[in-house]
């Protein structure tokens, strides 16, 4: 297959395709807390039950969506349909003035995101040599939060111009959006070797034990990750401008999209397991960080040593993933990753939303450390055969 700067076709332009969609979802994603604030008089359990319901109602499309494409042999459509759903969205942010409204934008998002998440990932996986799945993988997260960067600042610099202008980020992030689904058309298919086989949420059987394990693992693990969103509002307990929400989230993306190359490269020499242990120590750090917020320095460190802990992990747990698989499984695989680990981002939201609401951001975070240990102790049971 042909290469583009060193990598295969498929992998590069689908991370053009991220670095758009991402330059445009994230820049609405890095205004919401300020959205929420400032226009729909909302807080932080709010803001955690949209995030959380929009993951719930993703869920059964990420089970059934990679496991439809190994069936029929077709990733592709799964991929284009998946990424207009999501942009198709961004401009009906202009017409909502309540929660239950974005609940439905989110939703709807989400959705779109469901399509495309296992049979993308089952592409990258099939279109990548064994020994290079840790950097394409990379690759693609680099490229997918180096969107995020670049999205958030322009976010920023739109509402420092227009204080109350969302609307202007609403359309920019469409524009950016069409542009991502047009790159897609150009996506080869690729399919594996397949095997008829039913493979539903109730089929675990025909999965090794060692990778059960780790779908366990990975829920928990999910349960104690807080959204991003959420963590945000952190920013105002010094109390900084809205407008200024969307840079911190830039330092997350340029610590996540820095160290994600790194962190594939990381699990390839040393093995995926010990990167994805050593990510969710970072994000425990980061919650000890954002504790003690009394001070600007501490919540820019804080938000720097976030965006390490998914540099570590997101790629990294896919590649995992395929390692504990076979081939002709893998888009159903892949969907149960996401699906466990959108079950587990729903309990996050809402319940982390509401704790933090209720009783405090400390509480919320001592919480979600508790889960963040017991996940590490399941994870620490798994075992593919390149352990």
């Amino acid at each position: 297959m042909k290469k583009i700067f060193g990598l295969q076709k498929n992998i590069f332009l689908l991370g053009v395709v991220s670095f758009l969609n991402d330059l445009s979802s994230e820049m609405i994603l890095s205004v919401l807390p300020a959205f929420f604030t400032s226009v729909l008089k909302a807080g932080a359990a709010s803001l955690g039950l949209v995030e959380g319901v929009a993951e719930a109602g993703a869920n059964f499309i990420k089970i059934y969506a990679g496991s439809l494409s190994d069936k029929i042999q077709k990733r592709k459509p799964f991929i284009v349909s998946g990424y207009l759903l999501s942009v198709i969205t961004r401009p009906i942010y202009l017409l909502v003035s309540s929660v239950a409204g974005v609940v439905g934008i989110r939703l709807a998002d989400r959705v779109g995101k469901g399509l495309r998440e296992g049979p993308r990932d089952a592409i990258i996986s099939l279109s990548s040599p064994q020994e290079e799945l840790g950097k394409s993988f990379g690759y693609h997260r680099a490229m997918d939060t180096a969107g995020a960067i670049v999205g958030p600042l322009i976010a920023y610099l739109i509402l420092r111009r227009f204080p109350t202008g969302f609307n202007k980020v609403f359309i920019t992030a469409f524009i950016a959006g069409i542009l991502a689904v047009g790159a897609t058309l150009f996506i080869t298919d690729v399919i594996g070797n397949y095997k008829k086989k039913k493979m539903t949420l109730a089929s675990l059987a025909l999965f090794p034990k060692g990778f059960k394990i780790y779908l366990l693992a990975l829920f928990i693990l999910s349960v104690g990750s807080l959204p991003v969103a959420v963590m945000l509002l952190k920013t105002q307990s010094i109390g900084l401008t809205l407008a200024s929400i969307p840079l911190f989230y830039v330092l997350y993306n340029i610590s996540y999209s820095g160290f994600s190359i790194s962190g594939g490269k990381l699990s390839d020499k040393l093995g995926p397991k010990k990167i994805i242990f050593t990510g969710y120590l970072f994000l425990i750090a980061s919650y000890i960080i954002l504790l003690f917020d009394k001070s600007l320095l501490l919540l820019v460190v804080g938000f720097l040593v976030l965006g390490i802990f998914p540099a570590l992990t997101d790629g990294v747990q896919r590649s995992y993933a395929a390692m504990l698989t076979e081939e002709e499984n893998r888009g159903g695989a892949y969907g149960l990753v996401n699906a466990v680990s959108g079950f587990g981002a729903l309990i996050a939201g809402i319940g982390g939303g509401f704790i933090w609401q209720r009783f405090g951001s400390g509480t919320a975070f001592f919480i979600s450390i508790i889960f963040i240990i017991i996940g590490l102790v399941v994870l620490s049971l798994t075992k593919s055969k390149n352990d």
